[in-house]
């Protein structure tokens, strides 16, 4: 008999996938398929980031894989009620959980609150200072972040060394403060541009929380009173396509600017093709969700973290795992449809 495996995940993602399940924001949602695992796993949803959002159904088709049993609890954007579902999971004798933080710096609170259960952070990291602490029972499941801002960062040096452009006046859409891949995203391109000569002008920072209304409403508003600069660099491709719709709302052709994002989204990559966005880099909701159920399961088995995994491990933790970045320009995009 297998042990019950509880996972906790505090996402931003549509509320609207608890409706379709049936459940409210103090109920739980089971998936379960054949085979002779029987774990239970929590799910902890909020508001819409639609990448979450991709990362949740693919939690739950997973669980279904394994034959592991999947609940879903409601946590929003309060770390507080986060640390109330782990301490809740560990009161019902769970093993594990699969937590994604609200933000970084709520990692050894959450750990703490775990004690001997085992705890994974999925898609969300701890800070630096924090990774020591991801020992037999904790681990974290991401990818990269020093990657996808690296890739928009190489690709943009390229695209404007092609078109001879040496200054570059940009507006930055930026996702949730206090999270370790939005300070990532926001610096390491900027970066890169700035290590191969580009003269970068900041125009605007627009905090959008990763949420593509967000970003239409805010872009609109500014591009009422300004439509000088050339570039969109997004955090994520919701808040990049919302730059696309205000732009089309007000008659500007997307086309006109070069505007990046990341997460691979559908509608971002039609968006591509369109010739309405430039770039984007692909993170696989897929590869994190199996990875952290895989990781979790491998635990409690006590298997290697990575068995079963295609990922890759961090030189600065052996706890924490990658599943690689791609990134997708219109020369490979019909590759990732």
């Amino acid at each position: 008999m297998f042990k019950k495996l509880s996972i906790l995940l505090a996402v931003c993602m549509l509320t609207m996938s608890l409706a379709a399940c049936g459940s409210s924001s103090s109920s739980s949602y089971s998936s379960s398929g054949s085979g002779a695992r029987t774990n239970t796993k929590t799910y902890v949803v909020s508001v819409d980031v639609e990448y979450l959002n991709a990362l949740y159904h693919a939690a739950v088709d997973e669980a279904g894989n394994l034959g592991v049993d999947m609940d879903l609890r409601y946590a929003g954007q309060d770390s507080n009620k986060v640390i109330d579902c782990i301490e809740q999971a560990k009161a019902e004798k769970k093993d594990a959980v699969i937590v994604n933080l609200v933000s970084s710096a709520d990692a050894e609170a959450c750990i703490e609150a775990a004690g001997d259960m085992k705890i994974i952070f999925i898609n969300r990291i701890p800070y630096d200072e924090s990774l020591p602490l991801l020992k037999d029972n904790a681990a974290a499941v991401a990818s990269d972040e020093h990657d996808s801002g690296g890739f928009q960062g190489d690709f943009l040096v390229d695209y404007f060394a092609k078109k001879g452009q040496k200054d570059v006046k940009y507006v930055l859409l930026q996702g949730t403060p206090d999270l370790v891949h939005t300070v990532l995203r926001s610096e390491v391109p900027v970066q890169k541009m700035t290590d191969a000569g580009i003269n970068l002008t900041e125009v605007k920072t627009i905090m959008a929380d990763y949420n593509r209304s967000n970003a239409a409403a805010a872009m609109e508003e500014f591009l009422k009173e300004n439509k000088d600069f050339d570039l969109v660099l997004s955090n994520n491709d919701a808040m990049a396509m919302g730059a696309i719709q205000a732009m089309k709302e007000l008659d500007i052709d997307p086309a006109d600017y070069t505007i990046v994002g990341i997460d691979g989204l559908s509608d971002a990559k039609n968006a591509i093709t369109k010739g309405e966005m430039t770039m984007t880099v692909f993170q696989s909701y897929e590869g994190q969700a199996k990875g952290s159920i895989q990781a979790a399961v491998n635990m409690l088995d006590g298997k290697d973290l990575t068995e079963g995994i295609d990922c890759t491990v961090s030189p600065d933790c052996d706890r924490l795992i990658y599943i690689p970045f791609e990134p997708i320009t219109a020369d490979n995009v019909a590759d990732y449809k």
